[in-house]
Order: structure tokens, then C-alpha cells, then sequence
């Protein structure tokens, strides 16, 4: 009986080390004043498959507030807000799986913040920097660059930046922020993963 309490007691505690964080919704911005848009044309949906995973409890929250939409290679990605195109790389091929290799545009917007869109396909940047975007403007192509475990759009915003590699994450601009989006159903608490948002 006591070596039973021992592993019980084992599996809780590491559950519990592994378990993520409470989401405070009042951090949540109301949706409807959003200056976020889906990040994807209206009309199409994409089921979230990790919201709040990025979170590790070792870098202080950083990607806490990271969202990972399942789409297919070559789906058109919009501007999600307007601003100002900071970074851009597209130089890495589909599959590689190599941490730090992945495609992107980086974006800033007029407070300071920057969106940030992973996993491109290769040569799938469709703005240059310095170009000046509004929102919905398609900006990029999906791909499956860098280490992921299945195609899919990363998208975050953080506070400051950009962060290039191999910084990509680190205080203080590393911190992402709670969005919401105004052109989608109903989340106060940001997205649900595994639940698929379309974009109207």
C-alpha cells in the first residue's frame, strides 16, 4: 500500500510540474474592438491545435500566448492587423524539421507589437521588409518549415521586437500577449484548441 501512495504520489506531482497555467480571461482584449483579424481569408476555417502548449514554466511564460492553426500547405496567409514588415525569411524547404529553420514574416503594428507567422513554405513570403500592410492584405503562403510535428501555422504577437534568430524568444520582447479576433465566433477567452474558428 505504501509503494502504491509512492507512485501515486510520484505521477501527481509530475503532472503537476507539466501542468499549464490558469488563463486569466480578463487579460483577454473585448473582442469586438479587436484590431486582429484571423490570420487567413475569409470564408475558410482551421481547427486550433495548440493554444496555450508553448508554455514552459523554465522561460517565464514566454509563447504562453502562442496559437497554432492545422492547415495544409500552400493555404494564403493574411496580415492579421495593418502595419510595417520587419523580417522576412524564406530560404528553408518543407520537412526539414530542424529547430530554428523555419520561414516567417515578422510584422510590426503602430503600438510597438509584432505578429509573427511561422512554418512558411519555401520562397512563400509575398511582402518584402519595410512594406507597409493592412489588415486582411495576403502577406505569406503555409508551409511546414522548422521543427514541427505536422503542417501548421504558427501565429503569436509579441511586445516588442523583432526578436530574429537565434533570440527569437527572450525577455522582454519574447513575451506574446493575449489577442482575440473580431471577424470569428465568440472567445473571450481567446481560441479553444480543437476547435476550428472560420474567418468571416
Amino acid at each position: 500500500m505504501k509503494k502504491l501512495f509512492i507512485i501515486n504520489a510520484l505521477i501527481l506531482t509530475s503532472t503537476m510540474a507539466c501542468a499549464q497555467p490558469e488563463m486569466d480571461c480578463d487579460l483577454y482584449p473585448d473582442q469586438q474592438s479587436s484590431p486582429y483579424l484571423l490570420p487567413y481569408q475569409v470564408g475558410e476555417a482551421f481547427p486550433v491545435v495548440v493554444s496555450t502548449g508553448h508554455y514552459r514554466a523554465s522561460n517565464q511564460g514566454v509563447g504562453l500566448y502562442a496559437i497554432d492553426f492545422d492547415m495544409p500547405i500552400g493555404t494564403k496567409i493574411v496580415a492579421s492587423r495593418a502595419g510595417e514588415v520587419v523580417a522576412v525569411r524564406e530560404t528553408f524547404h518543407d520537412g526539414n524539421g530542424k529547430d530554428l529553420e523555419e520561414n516567417y514574416v515578422f510584422i510590426r503594428h503602430s503600438d510597438g507589437t509584432i505578429a509573427r507567422y511561422f512554418h512558411l513554405t519555401h520562397n512563400g513570403a509575398l511582402v518584402n521588409e519595410g512594406d507597409k500592410v493592412k489588415a486582411g492584405d495576403l502577406i505569406a503562403i503555409s508551409g511546414d518549415t522548422g521543427q514541427t510535428l505536422s503542417q501548421h501555422l504558427h501565429f503569436d504577437v509579441q511586445q516588442c521586437g523583432p526578436n530574429l534568430p537565434p533570440g527569437y524568444n527572450k525577455l522582454p520582447c519574447g513575451q506574446t500577449i493575449p489577442v482575440t479576433f473580431k471577424n470569428t465566433s465568440s472567445h473571450s477567452c481567446g481560441l479553444e484548441e480543437g476547435v476550428s474558428y472560420k474567418a468571416l
